[in-house]
């Protein structure tokens, strides 16, 4: 299947829209028991065992001319508009997604989808929370602060009520991401399904650039500039001698509203999130260079090695040397 194949795919009536197209009304994708009523059958929750028996990621086109009732469920969900328009209620607010937008949803979020026209092509990407997630965002994790705080509000940050929406309509790589993992699951082979595990992280890679653009046209409620993307990317560059009071002169606010701004914006406080770009830091020098562990702490910012030792350990679980020898036996230096 090319992409021109794919779009005659995605456009043509299938079966339940073949009924909903006259009837209007909602039908179920499997045998009914996919969605169990809750809250006095005023919401439904969908049944995980139905979606993943081909592994951890299911892919489907939401079929038109009928609502999608309240429900929610334990799955991670991606909203991808491929064509057209939608609207949704989510955690009772509206929202609106426009061609070439993501929707990324937590689990158990609440959430109804109004029926969709013709030319209206919304595909639902469902993952396994507990599965290839955490393993995708835990790597991102190990990268900085910033791939910390973006992962983190794809995931748990709750300051979105455990929702986002990408502004990627222009985003080219990624719509081509998203049709040749559709290509790979719709035209199936053996294979197909190690491919389109391949592309999720490519997916995810690409909503990251999409977030932090998002997260840089956000003006914070005060005079100060530059968003917090900005502000964490100066810790990351200046983590070795980097003062709360020297990060609000240089992006003009106030220390102390800058500090609790920190704290409710990445559950850290400044301090923590110094220490985490030290830590960071530390572990990339012991990986990646023959520097001895008192050069490393001098490096990063510790005047005593001794403190170095013991915050490399609350941090790690074990000494600088003996997470250096782990990294040598399984043959990660370089």
């Amino acid at each position: 299947m090319d992409h021109l194949q794919l779009d005659h795919y995605l456009r043509q009536l299938d079966s339940i829209e073949k009924i909903q197209i006259i009837t209007r009304s909602n039908v179920n994708e499997f045998d009914g028991n996919e969605r169990r009523a809750e809250n006095d059958g005023t919401v439904f929750r969908m049944q995980e065992n139905y979606f993943f028996d081909q592994g951890s990621i299911f892919i489907s086109k939401h079929h038109r001319y009928a609502p999608m009732p309240l429900h929610n469920h334990s799955f991670i969900e991606l909203n991808y508009m491929y064509s057209g328009e939608c609207k949704q209620e989510i955690n009772g607010n509206l929202v609106h997604i426009n061609q070439g937008q993501v929707c990324m949803l937590d689990k158990d979020v609440l959430h109804r989808i109004y029926p969709l026209g013709e030319n209206d092509i919304l595909i639902n990407i469902i993952i396994k929370k507990d599965s290839l997630l955490p393993r995708l965002l835990g790597g991102l994790n190990r990268t900085g602060i910033v791939s910390s705080f973006l992962s983190h509000a794809l995931s748990e940050d709750q300051s979105h009520d455990r929702y986002v929406r990408f502004h990627s309509e222009n985003r080219h790589q990624l719509h081509h991401l998203f049709k040749n993992m559709m290509c790979e699951y719709f035209d199936t082979d053996e294979l197909s399904m190690d491919m389109v595990g391949y592309y999720i992280p490519l997916v995810f890679t690409e909503l990251m650039r999409v977030y932090r653009t998002d997260k840089n046209f956000e003006l914070n409620q005060s005079n100060g500039q530059g968003s917090i993307i900005d502000i964490l990317h100066y810790i990351e560059q200046n983590f070795r001698n980097c003062t709360l009071t020297g990060l609000a002169e240089a992006f003009g606010f106030n220390a102390n509203y800058l500090g609790n701004m920190l704290k409710e914006r990445t559950g850290q406080t400044f301090l923590s999130l110094v220490q985490t770009q030290r830590m960071v830091q530390a572990v990339h020098l012991l990986k990646h260079s023959s520097k001895n562990i008192d050069e490393i702490a001098l490096e990063i910012g510790y005047e005593s090695p001794g403190f170095f030792y013991r915050k490399f350990k609350d941090y790690y679980g074990q000494t600088p040397n003996r997470y250096r020898k782990s990294m040598e036996a399984e043959g990660i230096m370089g």
